[in-house]
């Protein structure tokens, strides 16, 4: 084949007559994949099929360390240059454009890195792992083997013992845990005292990064890595902190079509931990969690059916919630709890609530009546200001035809203290409904007064027409429509008692 013309990087024009020729063991490589291909694994019989595809990923691996090697020489020479690449990383791209471009940028750093090469080489370390620790080396790079001994204003000479004690407590608790006679645990500190007796900080560090990889799967990294950065950087997680609240911020949107809010926001290190926290635990406790996983399970069990379907048969909602859905319910729950123990103190002499506007018309369910508009502008549908009627933390202004207050229906239509006390007598502390709840009153799901009628129809809170119900059958009657059964036998709907449950409950508008 005719030479391939390339440019040096002076502009120079070299003739690179073997450029096409590649070395006898590259090409039977190149043979035997090609043999490879032809066939069809299906043809095999199965154990020599799994056993191919073992082999071959333990291939591809070496063949990827191998290749890192061969780019660092690439990048290291400048080879690139010779057909017209402007860098190590354009030229992987053109030969692999499917692969990783930064392992031009990764052989760079292991060639600065030895041992940590070395573990690659020889299969101790996986590739992904080893970039986690290329970068993690050169956070702390700048910061090591300075005259003074200083690691970030802290005594190298104790800090790195602590970093290399902190590995091995790393690397023992991947274990479970080792007793002090676990053979396994003495070679554990005699590889801290070889980390420890490296020539320099970095090389210490780097000792004691690559054995972590080498104990630690390479997904599992992240955290542990990030750990001892911050130890031996302690002001630098000071200025992430700062960092932090000097970004935060929160924004709440109303969606363009009208069908709820948009939040987003940058939260700080603090705020973050005690939203995580909250949320955690109030999604942990949430009553319908058991009819969730019910369906989900049925839904795997069932491969082929519909998920959703299933979802709505068994947890009565549109589908099984999913993660971001039960985030944002714990959330709802959070700020219902908030409101409904005066948390937010008062406003202008009244309790901090939710307000919404509706029209005397509206609640008389008169066909063309508007809808009802809550403080912040957006307007509410009326299903939802029906089960609020039941919720103390809202405060509902009724309207006239003429726009003259007609009345306002709020807090002080639901019982009062000593009222919901003597309902809870009453009720044992149980929901109302028939094997709704454990057994065992639960402090943790709390139960709220219901009215048998609402409070919007006759504008009368007696505890005669008042029932204890939990979350879940209060959501049951008013989204759900359904009709309950009550623990004496009677049947409730959210319009009230009924003589038998209907399968085909009308909506209440």
């Amino acid at each position: 084949m005719p030479g391939v013309t390339g440019f040096t990087p002076f502009g120079e024009v070299e003739r690179l007559d073997d450029l096409s020729t590649v070395s006898p063991g590259v090409a039977q490589l190149q043979s035997l994949v090609e043999s490879m291909s032809a066939r069809t694994p299906a043809d095999l019989p199965s154990g020599q099929a799994l056993a191919d595809a073992e082999a071959l990923l333990q291939l591809e691996q070496r063949l990827r360390v191998l290749n890192l090697r061969r780019i660092g020489d690439v990048a290291a020479r400048g080879l690139h240059e010779l057909v017209g690449f402007r860098s190590p990383k354009s030229w992987v791209r053109a030969h692999r454009p499917d692969g990783d471009a930064g392992d031009a940028k990764l052989a760079a750093q292991l060639r600065g890195h030895r041992a940590l090469w070395a573990a690659v080489e020889d299969g101790r370390v996986p590739l992904a792992a080893a970039r986690k620790v290329a970068l993690a080396l050169t956070k702390v790079s700048s910061w090591v083997d300075r005259s003074d001994g200083l690691i970030d204003g802290q005594p190298g000479d104790e800090v790195l013992p602590a970093v290399v004690q902190h590995v091995l407590a790393l690397v023992c608790r991947h274990l479970l845990g080792l007793s002090d006679e676990d053979v396994r645990l003495q070679e554990k500190v005699i590889r801290a005292k070889e980390v420890l007796a490296a020539s320099s900080q970095l090389a210490v560090l780097e000792g004691a990064f690559t054995w972590l990889a080498e104990e630690i799967p390479s997904r599992q990294l992240n955290g542990p890595l990030d750990e001892l950065v911050m130890a031996l950087l302690p002001s630098q997680l000071e200025e992430r902190g700062e960092k932090g609240h000097a970004r935060r911020g929160l924004s709440l949107t109303p969606l363009e079509d009208g069908t709820g809010w948009h939040l987003c926001a940058d939260l700080d290190l603090e705020t973050g931990e005690r939203l995580w926290t909250a949320l955690r635990a109030e999604a942990a406790r949430d009553p319908r969690n058991p009819s969730d996983t019910t369906a989900w399970e049925k839904a795997r069990d069932n491969g082929d059916a519909d998920l959703w379907a299933l979802g709505a048969e068994l947890a009565g909602a549109d589908h099984p919630r999913g993660r971001r859905q039960r985030l944002h319910d714990a959330m709802s729950r959070l700020i219902a709890r908030y409101l409904e123990h005066g948390l937010g103190g008062t406003s202008a002499k009244r309790p901090v609530q939710v307000s919404v506007v509706i029209q005397e018309s509206t609640i008389g369910e008169r066909p063309g009546a508007p809808p009802p508009r809550a403080d912040s502008g957006r307007l509410i549908p009326r299903a939802v200001v029906r089960r609020w009627w039941c919720d103390s933390t809202v405060t509902a202004y009724v309207l006239t035809l003429g726009g003259k207050a007609l009345r306002a229906i709020h807090g002080q239509r639901t019982l009062s203290a000593a009222e919901q006390r003597a309902l809870s007598l009453e009720s044992g502390g149980h929901c109302a409904g028939d094997g709704c709840c454990p057994d065992t009153p639960d402090p943790l799901v709390p139960l709220r007064p219901h009215h048998i009628l609402g409070y919007a129809e006759n504008q009368v809170t007696s505890l005669d027409e008042t029932l204890p119900v939990c979350d879940t059958l209060h959501h049951d009657l008013h989204d759900g429509h359904r009709t309950v059964r009550l623990r004496d036998g009677r049947f409730l709907s959210e319009h009230g008692f009924v003589d038998r449950p209907s399968l085909h409950d009308e909506p209440p508008f």
